[in-house]
């Protein structure tokens, strides 16, 4: 036999003896991907009966006002919008984003199902891109909420929405980064930036959707895409679902979102800020501090250029880590700050976390509308339509393309307000002169009424126009 033969032979052996090897790895790793595949499925068919969509409209008739007369005509489309929202109890209520329902006229949900309904905003946190809207609805079906600390980078994880409108839609990746900061509050130095980031393919639509882990709960709250495009360009991001979920509990008990305060200006410790006041430390670490006046934190004895390194244990290096984690606390409630001390090592100093002013004054001004006997809420497009508050009202009166005065919903029977003749329906346009802009700013008014003095609160009705009432703060 000549040597080619032998080769050939050889080989032919060879192969034979593993084929049957790799043949198995083939329908192995073939296995993998099915049991894969219907993890993906089941996660889907579990959720995609809680993710709703969520159509949106705003005022283009005010908007249009602002325009000259040779502009061409505004296209209402312009003024639609389309989001997605998880349903998180069977009782109707819904976590979506902020940005989806923020300045809506109208909000309606439509269920998977074909049923619509319209919605309400029970509350929302627009420093963390959350709302809580409410359908009246039972018995539906709802998603289970994960906990978004047990997450590593490199996890599968699955999105579930409504993108560009096309219907429920099923997208996954893996997650890419955590505690991701992307800028996209306009550098509010209060918001809270610590994204989930991931490559599952997100676009205009899917915001307010679940991100969801293979045991499909709902591990984030879908809501905004890195882009330069408009459109999805590899990354996406998604509100953690503990922060979502400790809006949502807020919302719910308190009618707002409390929240502690300590009372800081932060930044990441870099190599420049080592140098710079001569840092003890091998390498960066930890979140140079600037303190504010009177805050909790100075009177608890933080100073400025002080390093924390540790918040009740748990070690940070980036500004938004001690955010989250100071959201989760409560006004009154104590915290550990671990600080770098050039002297005796780490040092420990105790802070009691107050609340920000503005949102005392909120409360505060809840607090004096509920013993008022008074209820309001936005004026919407419909609802001004409804009562007869036309654009030339309200241009007559001053207000802006997006300024809303609010419209009394209830009245306490034995109250304050129903003893001056203040009625359900009535639209409140100024306290004291000053023009109500929207709820916050009319709650924020109230609050600042002195104990014991009288506000005059200016009512505008269908049939009578502008009426006064006064009253008076009790508290």
């Amino acid at each position: 036999m000549k040597w080619p033969t032998r080769i050939g032979v050889l080989l032919a052996l060879a192969i034979a003896v593993c084929a049957p090897d790799s043949v198995a790895r083939a329908q192995d790793g073939a296995e993998s991907l099915r049991q894969l595949s219907n993890t993906f499925r089941s996660a889907y068919e579990q959720v995609k009966p809680a993710v709703v969509q969520i159509a949106t409209t705003r005022s283009w008739r005010f908007a249009r006002q602002t325009l000259p007369e040779s502009h061409p005509p505004v296209d209402p489309d312009a003024y639609r919008g389309l989001g997605s929202g998880t349903i998180v109890s069977d009782d109707g209520y819904i976590l979506s984003n902020y940005h989806v329902v923020s300045g809506a006229d109208s909000i309606v949900v439509t269920l998977t199902d074909r049923r619509t309904f319209g919605a309400e905003v029970v509350g929302f946190d627009s420093l963390i891109d959350i709302a809580l809207l409410k359908i009246e609805a039972q018995q539906l079906p709802h998603v289970r909420l994960g906990d978004s600390t047990s997450l590593q980078v490199g996890d599968w994880v699955l999105a579930i929405g409504h993108p560009l409108g096309m219907g429920s839609t099923l997208t996954h990746g893996i997650i890419s980064a955590l505690d991701r900061r992307a800028d996209i509050f306009n550098g509010s130095g209060y918001a809270i930036e610590s994204f989930i980031q991931t490559n599952a393919v997100i676009n205009p639509g899917n915001s307010g959707g679940p991100l969801l882990n293979l045991d499909g709960e709902t591990v984030g709250i879908v809501t905004a895409i890195s882009t330069r495009t408009g459109f999805y360009m590899g990354y996406s991001l998604a509100v953690p679902v503990n922060l979502a979920r400790e809006a949502m509990n807020d919302i719910r008990t308190h009618g707002r979102v409390v929240r502690g305060y300590l009372g800081i200006s932060m930044e990441a410790v870099t190599q420049e800020t080592v140098d710079a006041y001569g840092l003890s430390m091998e390498r960066p670490r930890g979140v140079w501090v600037r303190v504010s006046p009177q805050g909790p934190a100075q009177r608890s004895g933080l100073q400025n250029g002080d390093v924390i390194l540790a918040v009740d244990g748990q070690r940070v290096d980036h500004p938004n880590q001690i955010q989250s984690i100071i959201y989760g606390r409560d006004p009154g409630e104590r915290v550990q700050l671990t600080l770098l001390d050039d002297d005796s090592g780490d040092k420990i100093l105790e802070v009691e976390l107050g609340e920000r002013e503005d949102e005392r004054r909120l409360a505060r001004g809840e607090e004096r509308l509920k013993e008022l006997g008074l209820r309001v809420k936005p004026l919407t497009l419909d609802a001004s339509i409804a009562l007869g508050f036309t654009n030339e009202v309200a241009q007559e009166l001053g207000f802006g393309p997006e300024e809303k005065p609010v419209v009394v919903i209830e009245v306490d029977s034995l109250s304050q307000a129903a003893q001056k003749g203040i009625q359900v329906r009535d639209i409140i346009t100024e306290i004291d002169r000053e023009r109500i802009t929207s709820p916050q700013h009319f709650m924020r008014l109230v609050s600042t009424v002195e104990k014991g003095r009288s506000a005059l609160f200016w009512l505008w009705r269908s049939d009578r126009g502008v009426d006064v009432r006064a009253l008076r703060m009790t508290d």
